[in-house]
Order: C-alpha cells, then structure tokens, then sequence
C-alpha cells in the first residue's frame, strides 16, 4: 500500500505499457478483474482504491477530482513507473481525463469510458440527495436502485451480484463523501487540454451517463477516437470486458504502444 491508496499492480512483460485503471463512484479496484484478466501477458495493469473506496485511506472530508489526481502521481512515482495510460470508467474517467492533464509527460495515452465533462445539474441533485441517504441511513437506503440503474438490460449474474455485494458493503459515510467531492466536478479545460491520442468509448445502454454525454467529451478532445458498445450500460469495461479488451489493445496497438510482437486478436 502506498501512502494513501491501496492497489494491485502486474507489471507488463516483454516491455508493454502500463494502464492505470481508474474505477468508478461507488467501485473498487475489483470492478477491474475481468479486464484484468483478458490484458494479461498483454498490458501491465495498476488498479487501485481511490480515497476514500475500499481499503484505501479514508479522511472524512469530500474527496475531489484534484485530490485523487494528486494520490495517482504519488502512487506513480511510488512505484517508480516511468509512464502509465490511464483508463477510468463513469465519474473514474473523469478522475483519468484530470490526471493526464496534470501529468502529460507520463500519459501517453487515456482511455475514457461512460465519460461525462461535468457533473450536470439533475445529477448533482440526484447525487446529493443520494449522499443525504446514506449518510442517514445507510447503503440499504438506495439499494438495489442505484445498483440496478447502472446495469440496466444486463444479467442478474454473478457479475451483477458480486458489485452489488461489494457496493452495498461499503462504508456509508466514504462513499457519501466521495459524491460530495464531486458535485461540482468539470473537467471541460482538462479534455480540451489533452494532446496524447485518446479513445472515447460509450454505451448505448447507459441510463446514468447517455451516450451523448460521451459524444461531448469527443468533441472536446483534440483528435479523439470513439467507439460505441451496443450492449454495455454505465459499466461497460464491466459488462462487455472482452469487447472491451479488444478496443483496448487495437487502440493501443494502433499508437505503437503494445510491445513487439504482442497480436490484437
């Protein structure tokens, strides 16, 4: 565990990039195992608990974009990595898109998934009212609707159940203060300030974060690439990892960032 975030870290072989996998609100590191998984051999892979999620540092205060920005380069160097591609899905691609235009000497490339450029103002009601909820009376209070939403047209699977499992076991008062750190979150200066070549990815069946909010987020980033999952929701690099995967590593491929003689298919 580094200073502040607990993390999981498989170094790359043959010399392959590293991704800085970044989970959403409410996640934890393990929303990453399935992608995890199908990268290995293939990319590094650092996955961590942001402040205040899982078994990271708590500080009972709002956690914001900046401060988790700020963790990432500190668990960097305290790995000693030299550059790391982040990779964030939902308000995590928020946090991604706010690293890499902090560090773009170290990012040379960012994947954004289910992206928005700003917390919206019916989301910032819904979120906060959300907060108010658990901090009253607990993670039962919005389960299994927050949950639910999230996966909407997905399996009841064992996928789903494990993240609800994970979700709802959370400490109230963390995650509460994680929503509040990003109510007024916007990071429309730091996507129009990215220069490393970038992929947007949305899913047509996000109720949360629709795909015309990823659509926004294209258009702000210089020179952006975009695909669309037809059958994901809010999660997709949890709802159609091995879809998901292969974006990944034809995105990577296609920059010269996967090792020599590493196959995309």
């Amino acid at each position: 565990m580094s200073k502040v975030l607990h993390y999981e870290y498989t170094a790359p072989s043959g010399g392959g990039p590293t991704l800085l996998l970044i989970h959403p609100l409410g996640g934890d590191l393990h929303f990453w195992e399935p992608l995890v998984h199908l990268l290995a051999g293939k990319a590094g892979c650092l996955r961590c608990d942001l402040r205040s999620a899982g078994r990271s540092q708590q500080v009972g205060r709002p956690v914001t974009l900046e401060d988790h920005a700020r963790d990432l380069e500190d668990l960097r160097l305290h790995l000693k990595l030299n550059q790391v591609i982040p990779v964030g899905c939902a308000i995590g691609a928020m946090t991604a898109a706010a690293y890499a235009a902090r560090q773009p000497e170290r990012c040379p490339a960012l994947i954004l998934s289910n992206p928005t450029d700003k917390t919206q103002p019916q989301a910032r009601q819904m979120l906060g009212e959300r907060a108010r909820q658990v901090i009253e009376k607990g993670m039962a209070a919005i389960l299994p609707d927050a949950v639910d939403k999230a996966f909407h047209g997905q399996p009841r699977d064992l996928r789903y159940q494990q993240y609800l499992d994970r979700f709802a076991a959370q400490d109230p008062d963390a995650y509460a203060q994680s929503i509040l750190g990003i109510l007024d979150a916007d990071v429309t200066s730091d996507l129009q300030s990215l220069r490393c070549p970038a992929l947007v990815v949305c899913a047509t069946l996000d109720l949360l974060l629709p795909p015309n909010h990823a659509q926004a987020v294209h258009a702000l980033v210089p020179g952006a690439q975009w695909a669309r999952l037809e059958q994901a929701a809010h999660f997709a690099p949890l709802q159609q990892p091995e879809l998901f995967a292969q974006l990944t590593l034809d995105f990577l491929g296609s920059k010269g960032l996967l090792a020599t003689g590493l196959k995309t298919q």
